[in-house]
This record gives C-alpha cells, structure tokens and sequence, in this order.
C-alpha cells in the first residue's frame, strides 16, 4: 500500500487502477458499482467514481474520497472492503496499482498518467488562480451580497469555505479536464 502523509484531517482521494480480464468488463463495471455503493455507506465518504479506459487494452480506475485518513483506514480496513477484494480476483489481471493523494494536490492527479512527473508547479499554480478568481467573485456577488451585514470574520469564514467546496468538487474537476493538455502535454498526444 501505498503511503499516505500523517495529516489525519486532510482528505484523502485514493486511485486503484486494475487491467480487466477482455471480455469481463460488464461484470467488472457492477462490480465497481458495488464496491463503490458500500463505500459510500461508511462515515467520512466524499464521493466516488469509476473512470473506464479509452481503449479496452488500457485500466479501469475506481477513485474513492474520504474527508479523513481515519475514515479512509476504517474503509481500507473493512470486511466489506476484503470481501469485495476477494471477489474481483477473476476479473482483473495482476495487482491493483494504487495512487493516493491528501490534502489539495489531488487537484493535479491524474490517474492515467501513474509514473509521470507531477505538472509544473507554475501551471498548478496558474490553474489554480484560473478556477479561484471567477468562484471568489461569484461567491462574493452571491452568498456575500445576502450576508453583507454580517461581521467580516463570520462573512469571511462562509464565503471562503464555500469557494473551497466549490473549487474541490466543482470548479478544478472542470479546469483540470479542460486543460489536460496543458498540464501534461504528453498525455493529450497519447
């Protein structure tokens, strides 16, 4: 397994890439969807996907997020997990190839490119202020406008972690997808 940093209070976005047996792929796909569903049910999920492969030659990848590395381990940990585990043996060639990643850098993680050097800093960075300016004006015209009354620490606190939400589950998905090639120019040539 992969290791993951001692932040316990960060979020932890974990990738598992597995090549399926051709011909297994439907049954692979409700597998996904099981384990994912049971996953769901624990404290602490944020979300999950299963990103299928361009080519059917190429992995299938399940991405799970946790708000904790404590929720994360109880996942990791469970019965339903290894039970689950267990029953994708004849689906799958080889071992699983696991990512993780804590905190904000899973904004740039990229689970097709495994083994490829991160981005430059500088376009993370460019990106990042990319997808923060139009969601700190939005949120300011918005949600800003209806509590503009308030104290500024309180005003300061809801607009911020509300652009925080908003770039982690919405707006950085979006940026990243967009400019995939920018980011790794290797990787939309492939």
């Amino acid at each position: 397994m992969a290791h993951v940093s001692d932040e316990g209070d960060a979020p932890v976005t974990v990738a598992v890439s597995r090549h399926v047996i051709p011909g297994r792929e439907a049954a692979f796909a409700e597998w996904a969807q099981g384990i994912s569903a049971d996953a769901a049910r624990f404290p602490g999920h944020l979300g999950a996907g299963h990103i299928r492969p361009a080519r059917a030659d190429d992995e299938h990848t399940i991405v799970y997020r946790f708000d904790t590395r404590e929720h994360f381990d109880a996942w990791q940990n469970s019965e339903e997990r290894h039970r689950w585990m267990e029953a994708s043996r004849d689906l799958i060639v080889g071992e699983p190839r696991v990512q993780m990643a804590t905190g904000l850098e899973y904004w740039f993680t990229d689970p097709s490119c495994a083994g490829e050097p991160p981005p430059k800093v500088w376009k993370q960075a460019l990106l990042t202020w990319l997808g923060l300016y139009p969601t700190v004006l939005a949120v300011g015209y918005t949600v800003g406008a209806l509590i503009a009354g308030w104290p500024l620490p309180a005003r300061s606190v809801v607009t911020t972690a509300l652009s925080v939400l908003l770039m982690t589950w919405v707006v950085m998905p979006v940026v990243t997808r967009v400019f995939r090639g920018f980011l790794r120019p290797g990787a939309a040539r492939a």
